[in-house]
């Protein structure tokens, strides 16, 4: 089986599937880390993609979202990192943060900075992406805003350097969890996945185990086959 270079999950559902079940409230953001947690270590224990990008928060959950969540959310942003320590050290997995850094606690991007610093292996090509506060347009205006700046000529080539993903190679595949209610990207990393396979699961997030995984790299190896075949 091949594997792709790079790899978004856009982990959708968790509140959700908790209603679903009469979970407690914020039980859900948990279950769902963990179950992305699980995955990040099989990613880079297990198989040959280099890059795993995971979409937390966007633009429009910090402003939609209750303070209460957001705090709990805050919380696990760093505990999902504790508990990878040892297999980044172990597979030299680069730790990176797509953001905007506005809007988010000082304690929070203080950490995060602190943890880029920390899991930064030149001579390694594997990355575990974060993405929080992250939405497709506020990152293009935040581009265009320092390109504006720097008085670069404007083309394409400039304005990737200024982007959150520049420095990433494109994306193979996108999985979204929940499609019975969200078949749908939300602005997600639209410049870097203009030629990714799309796979979209009925599964919630919590419920998107490793296995499940693995049938949606089988889907996007079987692309690949139909792809090569026409050729």
């Amino acid at each position: 089986m091949q594997y792709p270079k790079h790899v978004a999950l856009i982990p959708d559902g968790n509140r959700t599937w908790a209603k679903e079940l009469w979970k407690a409230s914020l039980e859900w953001h948990l279950e769902g880390f963990q179950r992305c947690i699980e995955l990040a270590v099989h990613i880079f224990e297990n198989t040959t993609i280099e890059v795993f990008t995971l979409w937390w928060l966007s633009t429009e959950n910090l402003k939609n979202r209750t303070k209460m969540e957001l705090n709990y959310l805050f919380n696990l942003y760093k505990r999902i990192t504790e508990n990878l320590y040892d297999m980044m050290r172990k597979n030299h997995v680069n730790f990176r943060v797509a953001w905007d850094k506005s809007g988010l606690p000082t304690h929070l991007v203080n950490f995060l900075e602190e943890k880029e610093s920390e899991f930064k292996f030149l001579e390694s090509s594997r990355i575990f992406v974060l993405a929080v506060n992250y939405g497709w347009q506020d990152e293009i205006l935040r581009a265009m805003k320092k390109l504006n700046d720097s008085w670069e000529k404007i083309n394409k080539e400039n304005l990737e350097k200024y982007m959150d993903f520049w420095w990433l190679p494109t994306v193979d595949l996108v999985i979204r969890t929940k499609q019975k209610l969200a078949k749908r990207l939300s602005g997600f990393m639209l410049w870097r996945i203009w030629y990714a396979q799309l796979y979209f699961t009925d599964l919630y997030c919590p419920q998107f185990t490793v296995q499940e995984f693995e049938k949606a790299i089988e889907r996007w190896n079987d692309s690949l086959e139909s792809q090569n075949f026409w050729k």
